[in-house]
């Protein structure tokens, strides 16, 4: 019975990480969630925007009212690496 409890509460934990709004890579490219327009080089797939090549700058969701982080520029509605 504590198996099939721990296996539950495993299977919970996984899907509530699935849905992190940092950057995942999915078939080596990277991806974010979708919070309103994609940046460059990445194109918009439902909830997510994935990055069209494996080598772009990765990108972080913007956080309304606050400056990208040092390294990063604005780029759509997201953060985008210098290169």
């Amino acid at each position: 019975m504590k198996v099939i409890i721990t296996l539950i509460a495993l299977l919970l934990t996984t899907a509530a990480w699935a849905e992190t709004p940092y950057p995942v890579p999915k078939h080596g490219r990277e991806t974010i969630t979708r919070t309103g327009t994609c940046p460059t080089g990445y194109v918009g797939l439902g909830k997510k925007c994935e990055a069209l090549h494996k080598d772009r700058p990765r990108a972080y969701p913007y956080i309304p009212g606050t400056a990208c982080p040092s390294g990063t520029f604005r780029s759509g509605d997201a953060c985008k690496e210098f290169r």
